[in-house]
């Protein structure tokens, strides 16, 4: 599907309605404002902390026995979700080139596939197979189902399968990719669908890389707002955010990949508050308690040099009036804490007990109003991934060993009822609906049920009140990338104090270009209508009275394109303390990766050293939906000959590269999927010319070409090397690749051009 079929607006899908296994909670679920389909829709279900009120489930489990109703193999590592009869989850299958990620609908009664979509992985860094650690979700108003791919893909599904839209998250947004694959669940509230990732967007706040929310509108995938609530990643996190009505807000709370436990306005994209809980990482979803909120981590703590930790966090901070949020909590705001440690399982909130198990392999029952610890018992011998399950006065509780057990718990510990094992591993949480328990392992997923039982309809969601006074505007979409003549069209929305929309009418004011030849106006019958001019970045303002609100474009040169860097300014300080300047400013991903230096007499850019945590880097120069294009390169490395760097191009999903140590050419997606080099002896401190080209035929075959010779040398008529990818990535966005070992030598970039074949 081409990437602008996500620019249309799409009618809503017919509405859905089943009688199953939701539940009312006082906090509001996410996505149920105008709810129609009922089911286990997310990651961690219906009261957003992994329990279910559903009764007369099977505390008996056998493999291959009565209550074993069916079972489809596919590997997994998530939760399937269930709506309206159909059971969707996220997989893999294959191995190698051919391995694929696959969304499958079954059928909820018999586990026959209805539908499926499949895909390969690009330009990312997952190793050991580490696919589909995440869940679908489904949208509770339209049954529409929302995915992330690992390669960073958000895709939007109908319930037929149909694709609606996708989104390209790191050529659009920088998102990053890391070797443990986590992608987590998208989250849908209202009109919105929430992502969580880290990216290096464009400019000095998106620019850096740091942990984000994205909120993109759920029929169109235009980006509605984004929001930075946390300092410098230290690892990725794939905390399922939860939400809940607060103070007159939409409430998010989630842990972040830099230690932080985080709150922000739903509606807005506002930070609001942070909490730095630990230095790593936190992966767990945290819990709503009344006034409070419980979260666990399993990095090192930010005051002892202890791993983990459970805390209860007071809630209720908010930004002072006009002041900009996060408002930074100290200590005093934690009720109490705890010494368990859970890497990324996510505890379970029943009443006043919390149920986790921790990273040791034990089942934990914690009182949540003072946080002792009433008792554990161990269930195997560690714990990773997976999250435990409550319904019927049940625990449902599967281990990284691939036990799955069922317990009835009690102040005074657990009592067994059935321990099984399962084929393979299991790392995601269990689901309930319809008296059916699903399990996911890293070889099948497992529907287990018995007759009798009773499933429980979530009373109709509460209505809210009118909106109140206008007191912010909120543009658009708020994140667009654009080619030069590319047309988009802004709309400008009314909000209250809430966030909640007052009016989708333009109020009466004007659009600010700023810079000037960045956008072209175009006669849009209500305004709101742009082209794309000059490539760069810029925001597009509008104000009404004494209101404004804001869009960020990015405009990217269309084919064919060169860059020699010589229109630069070196004014800026450089990461050795030189005077460097950026690298142009529609390029993402390279902010404080890379700079613009004078070497000898010329102007070319080089890959910074001083941040160990990117001396691997990539970033992207144009518009992913380029297709059939060459791109020519100068390329550089310092070092000597017992290590080298390694320096290349990003080429529609492929990274064509200079490999130092190796002394080789390389051609990859990602190395595990696809990876082919031949030897090419190169040395430290000359400089080549790296040529390379890709085409994909009409049946979807493609070639990747690649030469590189010395510069000033004449070039090579045969190509060194050709790969040739059965399925090829059809389209991706030009860009640069860099790898610095040890962030001690320099690799440089000069004389760059990206030309259409032919």
């Amino acid at each position: 599907m081409n990437r602008h079929a996500r620019r249309l607006a799409v009618p809503a899908a017919t509405l859905l309605v089943i009688t199953a296994c939701a539940a009312a909670t006082s906090q509001a679920p996410a996505g149920t404002a105008t709810g129609g389909v009922r089911g286990w829709l997310d990651w961690r279900g219906p009261l957003q902390s992994g329990v279910s009120l559903e009764t007369g489930l099977i505390d008996a489990i056998e493999v291959g026995g009565e209550g074993h109703l069916w079972s489809y193999e596919l590997h997994g590592r998530g939760t399937p979700v269930v709506a309206d009869g159909r059971v969707y989850t996220l997989g893999y299958e294959g191995e190698g080139e051919d391995l694929h990620e696959v969304l499958v609908c079954l059928d909820e009664r018999t586990g026959e596939l209805l539908w499926e979509d499949r895909w390969r992985d690009f330009l990312s860094d997952v190793i050991y197979d580490r696919y589909s650690i995440g869940s679908p979700t489904v949208d509770p108003e339209t049954g529409d189902l929302f995915v992330q791919e690992t390669s960073g893909v958000l895709k939007c599904y109908s319930p037929d399968g149909e694709q609606r839209w996708a989104l390209s998250m790191m050529e659009e947004l920088g998102r990053l990719t890391f070797p443990n694959g986590r992608t987590g669940a998208p989250i849908v509230d209202g009109d919105l669908v929430i992502v969580h990732v880290i990216n290096a967007h464009w400019g000095r706040t998106e620019g850096p890389a740091r942990d984000r929310f994205y909120a993109f509108d759920k029929r169109t995938g235009e980006v509605v707002w984004g929001c930075t609530p946390g300092v410098g990643p230290k690892d990725s996190s794939f905390s399922h955010p939860v939400l809940e009505d607060r103070g007159g807000r939409r409430v998010l709370y989630a842990g972040t990949g830099c230690g932080n436990v985080v709150a922000l306005d739903a509606r807005t994209g506002e930070a609001l508050w942070r909490f730095q809980a630990s230095i790593g990482g936190i992966n767990s979803s945290p819990l709503i308690h009344g006034d409070r909120l419980i979260e666990i981590h399993g990095r090192e703590n930010t005051d002892s040099s202890k791993i983990g930790r459970m805390v209860s966090l007071q809630l209720g901070a908010l930004p002072e009036d006009g002041a900009a949020g996060p408002v930074v909590l100290p200590v005093s705001a934690e009720h109490w804490r705890n010494e368990l440690v859970a890497f990324t399982s996510s505890p379970v909130l029943v009443g006043d007990r919390v149920y986790v198990t921790i990273a040791t392999g034990e089942l934990c029952c914690i009182d949540a109003d003072s946080g002792d610890l009433l008792w554990h018992h161990k269930l195997a011998p560690d714990q990773i991934h997976a999250s435990p399950l409550y319904a019927d006065g049940k625990l449902y509780v599967p281990m990284t060993n691939g036990s799955f057990h069922v317990l009835r718990p009690t102040d005074e510990g657990p009592e067994i009822l059935c321990s099984v094992q399962l084929e393979g591993s299991c790392l995601g949480a269990p689901a309930v609906c319809n008296g059916r328990i699903y399990v996911h392992t890293t070889e099948r997923l497992y529907c287990f049920g018995a007759p009798g039982a009773e499933t429980v309809e979530a009373p109709p969601p509460k209505a809210s009140g009118p909106p109140g006074d206008v007191v912010r505007l909120q543009v658009v979409p708020a994140d667009v990338l654009l080619q030069p003549g590319e047309p988009a069209t802004f709309r400008v929305r009314s909000l209250d104090a809430a966030g909640n929309v007052v009016s989708e009418e333009l109020p009466t004011g004007g659009w600010k270009l700023g810079p000037p030849t960045l956008l072209q106006a175009l006669a849009v019958e209500g305004g709101g209508g742009f082209a794309g001019g000059s490539p760069g970045v810029g925001t597009l303002t509008y104000t009404a009275g004494n209101l404004s609100a804001g869009a960020r474009v990015r405009v990217v040169a269309s084919l064919p394109w060169t860059e020699d860097f010589e229109g630069a300014q070196l004014d800026k300080p450089g990461s050795d303390g030189s005077q460097v300047a950026f690298p142009p400013s529609s390029w993402i991903g390279v902010f404080k990766k890379w700079e613009v230096v004078d070497f000898d007499g010329s102007k070319v850019l080089r890959k910074t050293l001083n941040t160990p945590l990117f001396q691997r880097a990539m970033g992207f120069c144009g518009h992913p939906d380029a297709s059939n294009y060459t791109v020519q390169v100068d390329l550089m490395t310092d070092g000597n000959r017992r290590i080298m760097g390694q320096v290349g191009v990003v080429i529609q999903r492929y990274i064509v590269q200079l490999m130092g140590n190796r002394q080789s050419l390389q051609v990859s997606s990602n190395d595990e999927r696809l990876m082919q080099r031949v030897p090419f002896r190169w040395k430290p401190g000359v400089w080549y010319t790296l040529r390379t080209r890709v085409d994909v035929a009409d049946d979807g075959a493609g070639l990747v070409r690649a030469k590189a010779w010395q510069r000033g040398e004449p070039e090579p008529e045969e190509w060194l090397i050709e790969v040739e990818h059965a399925n090829a990535h059809t389209h991706g966005a030009p860009g640069l690749f860099g790898f610095t070992p040890q962030s001690r030598f320099h690799v440089y970039v000069d004389n760059l051009s990206v030309t259409p074949n032919d």
